[in-house]
């Protein structure tokens, strides 16, 4: 989820919006990241200068699966969240092709950049605030 969150959201948005009712994978779990949070982070870190390293960088809160945050979507849209059909990994490329594997757990540890004194967004208020809510 990392870096797709703008992505996947206007998707969701944009089949919201068509009555499409998506089947989203449940099984794949992290949470959102948006560019303004990216941009932010970013900043922070070369105004404060802590030392070199990698800096891991996600929305806060308690991760979600896909499924979740398509249902979310839905919700602050003004659409059923039960059209959102969550489905296993395995049976959402069943029978597909030429598709990357996808990590099951993408959790990223925020602690080093939360010692560097950033704290980011959290995920469902980014999500609405990205929504326009």
């Amino acid at each position: 989820m990392i870096g797709e969150g703008s992505n996947f959201v206007a998707t969701m948005a944009s089949l919201a919006e068509r009555g499409f009712d998506p089947a989203v994978v449940d099984d794949q779990i992290g949470r959102l990241t948006f560019t303004e949070d990216l941009a932010a982070a970013i900043d922070h870190l070369l105004t404060a200068r802590p030392a070199s390293g990698t800096y891991n960088v996600t929305c806060e809160g308690e991760p979600a699966s896909w499924a979740r945050i398509a249902a979310e979507v839905y919700t602050l849209t003004g659409h059923d969240p039960a059209r959102v059909r969550p489905v296993a990994t395995a049976e959402y490329y069943a029978g597909k092709t030429g598709i990357a594997p996808r990590p099951a757990q993408s959790t990223l540890d925020l602690s080093k950049i939360h010692e560097a004194g950033f704290v980011p967004r959290e995920q469902w208020m980014a999500l609405a605030e990205h929504l326009g809510h």
